[in-house]
């Protein structure tokens, strides 16, 4: 891996990025609905393109402050290997380039997270990055996956 391509984010007030790959795309402000019996990291369900989607408060998941929602607040549209999700973040940068040396992975001793694919070092300090697949913890998939079938049990189609 000679470069490292990545979506940087703002998020309670941290420098995040995404791996360019997982990026679906950047949408605007959505109005989501809450879904019973999902776990506390999940805010609800969006309708995007006739996708439902859950909305997954990031900050939360990191134990910071969860932001308040806001008329202009970019949502991240990212994929997984279970499923595809929303993220609302502060703000969103232009996609970049890092140099693989620049690149620290997790876990490993200098970046001991199990949440994070690692740190990437800039000109403007450290930029945390996101692993997609752990959005959500293993529990928390399986609390979304009983929510939404019981959501889908209860849509009329029963």
């Amino acid at each position: 891996m000679d470069r490292y391509f990545v979506l940087p984010f703002w998020l309670a007030g941290q420098h995040l990025a995404v791996s360019l790959d997982s990026v679906v795309r950047v949408l605007p402000a959505l109005a989501w609905t809450p879904l019973p019996g999902a776990p506390d990291t999940v805010s609800g369900l969006v309708n995007v393109r006739g996708q439902v989607l859950p909305v997954v408060d990031l900050a939360r998941r990191f134990a910071w402050p969860s932001a308040a929602p806001a008329l202009w607040q970019p949502y991240l549209w990212l994929k997984t290997r279970q499923r595809e999700l929303v993220v609302p973040v502060e703000a969103v940068e232009a996609a970049t380039a890092c140099a693989a040396e620049d690149f620290s992975p997790a876990p490993h001793p200098q970046v001991p997270s199990t949440i994070l694919k690692g740190v990437v070092r800039t000109a403007e300090g450290l930029l945390l990055i996101q692993d997609v697949e752990q959005v959500l913890s293993d529990a928390d998939e399986e609390c979304l996956a009983v929510a939404l079938a019981q959501a889908g049990s209860h849509d009329g189609n029963d």
